[in-house]
């Protein structure tokens, strides 16, 4: 499952045109240090098997927070749209896995307000995630 988030965000032509394509700034836990603005960092907060009476299902149901990180407010909300965009609602195949549905359920806009003379805007999302490897 992670391996086809990443690739159906690196196939989003209006997210890779505001996180880059060489190399598309999409990582899961957490981003190289130093890494240019905007990026998104993905990571699994939660998942579980689908079980019904017979066993079982296959299914497997994660939640799945996306935390997009800009310099201005602007970038970053430009890059949780586009984010939202190709995934909220997204079904079917990639690569090896197959989506039986993604949905936004929440999200939450945040400033990273540290010391260092960087601080970041950030937008952090949770997705829904039912798919079958």
């Amino acid at each position: 499952m992670e391996e086809a988030l990443i690739d159906l965000l690196k196939s989003h032509a209006a997210l890779t045109a505001l996180i880059g394509t060489n190399p598309t700034r999409a990582y899961w836990m957490r981003a190289p240090q130093a890494i240019a603005r905007p990026y998104v960092v993905l990571q699994v907060v939660s998942s579980i098997p689908d079980v019904t009476h017979g066993g079982p299902s296959g299914l497997v149901g994660s939640r799945v927070q996306v935390d997009s990180y800009g310099d201005t407010y602007g970038s970053v909300k430009a890059v949780a749209r586009a984010v939202t965009g190709r995934l909220s609602g997204f079904r079917g195949p990639r690569l090896t896995t197959t989506f039986d549905g993604i949905f936004k359920d929440a999200e939450r806009d945040e400033y990273e307000d540290s010391a260092a003379p960087d601080k970041a805007f950030r937008v952090s999302m949770d997705f829904l995630v039912w798919n079958k490897q």
